[in-house]
């Protein structure tokens, strides 16, 4: 683990002259200062002041209706964590560092996403003993300006090399850039939508792999932008071709290395432990509140349609592609993989909640019935009624009102940040209930 006395030898030998201090707020968007070599040290030991109103930004950056923060509520500070320092290589003599939020006394700030998520997997630690481990596998598109408008950058098909042919210099550039930030990749390959990309970033410990996650999500933006393109992790940019989704590799390994998801006397056949299915009998139990937290743009639900390879329904099954919880193939490391968010959540958060709604499903028993072996999407609604399979929040509003009725997802992650979110989700969906869309102008008008 890198020190902060490493960090300032590494910064004068590199002649690094920008830090960046980061964190993501509440609607999932980059929050940061640029600090010089000089302010460094006292950053890492006191932190940089943020106004605490920040954190009741929206989307669109604008400032909620009766927010939980305001102008009289003062600041909390971003303590730059040295496991993270990493230098930019895109950026000149610049470096960047995710922070932790901590109130005034020092103390860890009861608002702060990436402080929930360590909270937790202490919890874990100490009642499972064991570490959560995780890796995040995002699609994401790269687009093109042509005549005004955005379109995919190329023509690929999926799973073809014509799409790492024609995006080498981006995917070259990306991977070593991650590398050089200190995330491994596992795979990338052309996915079903011409121009967009799938990579799988490797197994580690949950915070670093929602760290790593982070850093993709801003590399994957920039270097796009410096090749002259888009990135985008949008969930659905074009009504006629894929989505983009995100999907979340989950295990739980004990200090020996043992596995705890594993167990070959599995009477379902599928290798797996109780508590593995006790924690996706958690992740069931929670799905609809979950969604909010892993698909919370009024964009995302235009994704998860049956039929349409996202998850529709509320269900596990081995491996199968149309489920919310996937159990790859046995001849694979024992895991499951939360197949229901997107590139616009925030990282920390989505952790979290996957790891309280898991907790409190061993801490429970929870039993999430047999798996389920055919295409949910392409079932009748009594198939779904005789299994007790449920539909996934169909709009972000619905989403959240299963979200504001989850009371162990508001004590686990904490109150504050349940709230925030909450109000700042609605907001969002308020503005996009009020937009008059150019389809429904040309519609009606002509209509009516």
């Amino acid at each position: 683990m890198i020190t902060k006395e490493q960090v300032l030898d590494i910064v004068a030998k590199e002649k690094i002259e920008f830090i960046r201090v980061e964190f993501l707020d509440y609607a999932g968007v980059t929050r940061g200062r640029t600090i010089r070599p000089a302010q460094l040290e006292d950053a890492m030991e006191k932190g940089v002041n943020f106004s605490t109103a920040i954190m009741s930004f929206d989307t669109f950056d604008e400032y909620i209706p009766n927010p939980a923060y305001g102008p009289n509520d003062g600041d909390f500070f971003a303590v730059p964590d040295p496991s993270t320092f990493a230098i930019l290589p895109y950026r000149k003599n610049t470096a960047r560092m995710l922070c932790d939020l901590v109130d005034i006394n020092g103390e860890p700030w009861h608002g702060c996403p990436r402080g929930a998520l360590k909270r937790l997997l202490n919890e874990v630690e100490t009642l499972l003993g064991g570490k959560m481990y995780m890796a995040f596998e995002q699609e994401a598109y790269l687009l093109k300006d042509q005549d005004g408008q955005l379109v995919p950058a190329d023509n690929s098909h999926c799973f073809s090399s014509e799409g790492a042919d024609l995006q080498e210099d981006f995917i070259q550039d990306f991977v070593y850039s991650l590398e050089g930030m200190g995330v491994t990749t596992e795979q990338i390959s052309s996915e079903y939508g011409p121009g967009q990309l799938e990579i799988n970033l490797k197994y580690t410990n949950a915070l670093k792999a929602a760290d790593d996650q982070v850093t993709f999500m801003h590399l994957f933006k920039q270097i796009a932008r410096d090749k002259g393109m888009v990135g985008t992790l949008m969930p659905k940019p074009f009504q006629h071709l894929a989505g983009s989704g995100l999907h979340v590799h989950i295990s739980l390994y004990d200090e020996a290395g043992e596995n705890l998801f594993e167990d070959p006397t599995d009477q379902r056949g599928l290798d797996m432990s109780e508590k593995a299915y006790q924690f996706i009998g958690g992740l069931l139990k929670h799905g609809s509140s979950l969604i909010a937290i892993g698909a919370p743009s009024v964009n995302s639900y235009k994704r998860m349609q049956p039929g349409s390879w996202a998850p529709a329904h509320i269900c596990y099954g081995s491996g199968n592609r149309s489920v919310l919880v996937r159990i790859p193939e046995k001849r694979r490391a024992r895991r499951f993989e939360y197949r229901g968010a997107d590139g616009t959540c925030n990282p920390y958060l989505l952790a979290a909640c996957l790891v309280a709604a898991g907790l409190r499903g061993i801490q429970n028993q929870l039993e999430p019935g047999e798996p389920v072996d055919f295409d949910v999407s392409a079932a009748s609604e009594f198939q779904l009624k005789e299994r007790n399979i449920s539909w996934v929040p169909r709009s972000l509003k619905e989403a959240v009102d299963y979200l504001a009725q989850d009371s162990v997802l508001a004590q686990t992650i904490g109150r504050s940040i349940w709230e925030e979110f909450i109000k700042i989700k609605r907001t969002e969906w308020d503005k996009y209930s009020r937009y008059v869309s150019d389809w429904e102008r040309n519609l009606f008008s002509a209509r009516f």
